[in-house]
């Protein structure tokens, strides 16, 4: 239950307290990013995960309406891989992408809290 390897809430929250730090220690502000940047999904792994992000409405939308939470689970957990794949793979930081792929980390951060809300689970910012 508590290993923060696989399909468990610790792996869940260290790839969100992750997403996080990449953002902190960037030192850049994220809302002045969100106001001139624009996300390019250039490789293969940044693909991965913007694909992944656009099938949140679609998936809450059927956990709610079949009343089936593990539905959303599975959601994050897959987002979760694929954002760890992307971040391994992409640099973020002092990287020429940094303001897109800053604000990918950002896009995916904000659906993590939101299924973190609809399954209960609080957020944590560190670990």
């Amino acid at each position: 239950m508590l290993s923060d390897k696989g399909n468990t809430a610790a792996y869940l929250l260290y790839t969100y307290t992750r997403i996080h730090s990449i953002i902190r220690m960037s030192g850049k502000d994220i809302d002045e990013l969100k106001k001139t940047g624009k996300i390019a999904l250039d490789l293969a792994d940044e693909r991965a995960l913007g694909l992944g992000l656009v099938q949140f409405p679609e998936t809450a939308e059927e956990a709610c309406t079949k009343l089936l939470p593990n539905l959303l689970c599975e959601y994050l957990y897959n987002l979760s891989e694929l954002c760890t794949k992307f971040y391994t793979s992409c640099k973020v930081n002092g990287s020429v992408e940094e303001t897109s792929r800053l604000l990918l980390c950002e896009a995916t951060a904000t659906v993590m809290v939101k299924c973190f809300h609809l399954l209960g689970i609080t957020p944590v910012y560190k670990m």
